[in-house]
């Protein structure tokens, strides 16, 4: 298959899963063509499953996108902060929120990589056959996966709350 038939193949199938997440066309659009730029810059050819490449590939570049508009939009925040009148409760809010994020994402990287990927697929709103593909591992043992994963997560995040 020529890199043009897989594009063609490929794209829009990207595009929806990129949708997904990000819930915006244009932006999800050109995190499809950097997807498929990242493919052409590899050793597309010897890539044994293209699709669950390019989903994989895609999922990372959206948390990626996302994670670069929270620190743009956190700056633009921090520099609004000093023309709006300070609320102690909204900060409060935003510190135990903050204080919870970072607990979470803690948890999340204390877990085996396998676990963090099935969890954070399953969260994003993959299928389980969807999940199975882009792990490489079979659909009938993603239910299975998923709820051990789930009970890890929880263990975790429950000793470090100390509850």
């Amino acid at each position: 298959m020529t890199f043009e038939e897989i594009f063609k193949t490929h794209y829009t199938y990207v595009v929806k899963y990129v949708m997904k997440i990000i819930k915006n066309q244009e932006v999800s659009e050109s995190i499809a063509q950097d997807v498929f730029i990242q493919l052409y810059k590899t050793n597309w050819k010897e890539i044994e499953n293209i699709k669950a490449w390019l989903i994989k590939t895609a999922i990372y570049s959206s948390y990626n996108h996302i994670r670069s508009e929270k620190r743009h939009e956190l700056r633009i925040e921090k520099a609004s902060l000093n023309l709006e009148p300070i609320d102690i409760q909204t900060l409060d809010d935003k510190y135990i929120k903050k204080e919870e994020i970072e607990d979470v994402r803690s948890t999340m990287n204390d877990l085996r990589e396998q676990d963090k990927k099935i969890l954070i697929l399953r969260y994003s709103g993959f299928k389980y056959k969807e999940i199975a593909e882009i792990l490489g591992v079979e659909k009938s043992s993603i239910g299975t996966m998923l709820v051990r994963a789930q009970k890890k997560f929880k263990k975790i995040y429950t000793e470090r709350k100390g509850r």
